[in-house]
């Protein structure tokens, strides 16, 4: 204690500069420290100039000590300190380069490269917070199907350019799907002490509906009793009559319906452009998520007929395809100039 209190402030700039100091500082650490310091000027006792600033007198000292020794910058919080990385930063560039020749990896699959690699052991949960720290993703892999083309962006963008080139320099673009909810659909996922129950009806109620979700133009959502070919006329008339102005185009899938010569016809004479996405490759459509936000929705209410059934859907949907949140990625990929 008797050291302690032989330590006196040393006084490296004047009164005037440290109060400056005080009243344009911005950082709340810093602040109480130089107020701190601010009293051992005016009464050079630590102890008392730590009960005044909130801390212990340990502390108090130890901030004396560095301003006596490096003045305002030994103020400033180093949070710099702990134990030093195992892998060195040209090691962690080595490794990010690394993992990014494979699209997937598992943790301990990580955990082995790096011990292979660097010899060096690190535990799981380290780990995560390398792999974290590169940006990596840790998620359910979306399933792709085995014979969905390994180039399948590259041909919905080449299909995409020459549909739009016949379309002129004013469209309307929008995505065409078929779904199928029904009551069973169990989407939803939840916290319990106890087994979760819902209550719902189980008489099986489903709804054939077929959405149009578009960037530029009016959304359309019908439902049909079938998905045959003068189905699929019908809807594109009704999207039609929605959006009577302008070509539109449409990305959809190859359900042998969509493809009958009556359909591509039909959508000829009503100046839609149909653009077909590569085969097995419903990830390209995003209406697709859509239907899975609406079947989520399906499954956390009790519907008691089919008219709320499908007015449920209904109402879902024209909400849902107001947000541009569901395509962003597919814009940013295949027409990013439509989100100028």
């Amino acid at each position: 204690m008797g050291d302690h209190k032989r330590l006196f402030v040393e006084k490296h700039i004047t009164n005037r500069k440290l109060k400056a100091l005080i009243k344009e500082e911005k950082n709340e650490r810093i602040l109480q420290r130089l107020i701190f310091i601010n009293t051992l000027y005016m009464n050079d006792d630590a102890e008392y100039a730590s009960r005044l600033v909130g801390v212990s007198k340990v502390t108090g000292y130890k901030w004396l000590k560095v301003w006596n020794k490096q003045g305002y910058k030994g103020l400033k919080p180093n949070f710099g300190g702990g134990r030093p990385s195992k892998l060195t930063k040209e090691q962690k560039k080595e490794l990010k380069r690394i993992l990014k020749t494979k699209k997937n990896w598992l943790t301990r699959e990580v955990m082995g490269l790096i011990k292979r690699e660097f010899n060096v052991s690190y535990s799981y949960r380290q780990v995560i917070r390398i792999l974290k720290g590169f940006r990596m993703h840790y998620s359910k892999p979306y399933p792709n199907d085995y014979r969905r083309p390994e180039n399948a962006e590259e041909i919905l963008k080449e299909r995409l350019d020459k549909g739009i080139e016949n379309a002129g320099d004013d469209f309307i673009l929008g995505f065409v799907d078929e779904a199928h909810p029904q009551t069973t659909d169990n989407k939803q996922r939840v916290w319990s002490f106890e087994k979760p129950k819902i209550i719902k009806n189980t008489t099986k109620l489903k709804a054939n509906t077929f959405g149009f979700y578009p960037v530029n133009g009016n959304p359309v959502l019908d439902f049909k009793e079938n998905s045959r070919k003068e189905s699929i006329c019908g809807f594109l008339r009704e999207i039609r009559r929605k959006n009577p102005e302008k070509t539109i185009v449409i990305p959809l899938d190859n359900f042998p319906s969509h493809k009958a010569g009556k359909v591509r016809r039909c959508a000829e004479s009503l100046d839609i452009i149909l653009v077909f996405l590569p085969p097995y490759s419903p990830d390209l459509n995003p209406i697709e998520q859509i239907w899975r936000c609406i079947r989520k929705k399906l499954s956390r209410i009790f519907i008691e007929s089919q008219w709320t059934f499908t007015e449920t859907i209904r109402a879902t949907f024209y909400l849902l395809s107001k947000k541009l949140s569901f395509m962003y990625k597919w814009l940013e990929i295949f027409m990013p100039n439509l989100l100028k």
